[in-house]
Order: C-alpha cells, then structure tokens, then sequence
C-alpha cells in the first residue's frame, strides 16, 4: 500500500477521535546529516518524494485536514513544528561519538524530540531509523 493511500486514513481517523477537523498534521522527516546515501534515497522514493533531491515538501489530499510530509537534514530544518503529528528520524553510524566538534546523534534526537515537545500541539510518534548494518540496535539513541 502507497502511504498517500494510508496516511489519510490513518489522520483522518485520529483527528475525528479527537475531535480536530480543518486543521494542519505533518509529518517530518530528519536526516541527521547533510549527504543523501542510497538508503535515504530509496527511503524518499517509498515515500513518494521525486529523484530531483530539490523537492523537500509533498502534500496528501485528505477530507478533513491538511496533510504534508516535509524531509530536511537536522541542521537546514526551518519549518514549523506547532502541527507535528509524527517525526522519522534517520541517521548512519553510531548514535555517540567521541569527537568534541559535532554533536552525536544521540544529542541531536534529545534536542529535536525536547523542542517538538515544547511546540507540537499533538503527542507524536517517533520513529528512529539507523541505516547502518554494522549497528543495529537503535536502542542507545
């Protein structure tokens, strides 16, 4: 099933429960890092973002909200997060690292989830991807 089948049925239906109609839901998609690597791109790609890398914004026809999915690395994120209904988070590698310039992916998860928290008018899942073969537990993020 393609998500811009699921995903409306899926909003629509929470936010009828909850009582919210005619309102915006999001769903966001954080790289943590600048470069796309071919797991990234297939994962755009199943999401039904276009080859071109330039889109970064998609909108899902819904009956009764206003549906986007929006991918962004971490650091370029500028958008809004008041109507964040759920968050992908996606890295490579190890979730600490020892180097003192960049902060880990462990530190940019907590800071992301800490500001959602703090904005987001919805209680969101979060869902935490590590393309990494040699790492596969995403437990310590």
């Amino acid at each position: 099933m393609e998500i811009d089948q699921l995903l409306p049925s899926y909003v629509d239906n929470a936010l009828t429960r909850a009582g919210v109609v005619h309102a915006e839901w999001n769903l966001l998609i954080l790289l943590n890092g600048e470069d796309l690597s071919n797991n990234s791109r297939w994962l755009r790609a199943k999401l039904g973002f276009p080859d071109d890398d330039k889109t970064n914004t998609i909108w899902i026809p819904s009956d009764i909200t206003q549906i986007s999915i929006t991918w962004s690395s971490v650091m370029q994120f500028s958008g809004s997060l008041d109507n964040l209904g759920a968050l992908i988070f996606v890295y490579e590698g190890r979730a600490t690292t020892d180097d003192l310039e960049s902060p880990s992916t462990q530190a940019v998860l907590h800071e992301v989830v800490r500001q959602i928290t703090l904005q987001s008018r919805y209680r969101f899942p979060l869902l935490i991807i590590n393309f990494d073969k040699a790492v596969s537990n995403a437990s310590d993020v």
